[in-house]
């Protein structure tokens, strides 16, 4: 037996769909944060370009959606 609660929740099921979760849901951030960048690169030269405007809105839009979704399953895995 591990002194530490966390040594041992690698064999529970529960906890290996949790860290999925966590891992997928991080992997979609880093590139939902990447193209962000990418058209807010291209959208700081054409600031009056709408549908580039509209396509920074939606991609922080689902941004804090996947921060709200990574912050609800990290506090199941504490």
């Amino acid at each position: 037996m591990s002194m530490y609660f966390y040594d041992e929740t690698d064999d529970w099921p529960e906890y290996q769909i949790i860290k999925d979760d966590i891992h997928r849901l991080d992997k979609e951030y880093l590139e939902i944060r990447k193209e962000l960048q990418e058209v807010e690169s291209v959208f700081g030269s054409d600031p009056l370009d709408a549908v580039l405007k509209a396509k920074v809105h939606r991609l922080k839009k689902k941004m804090k959606e996947i921060e709200k979704k990574l912050d609800e399953s990290l506090n199941l895995y504490r």
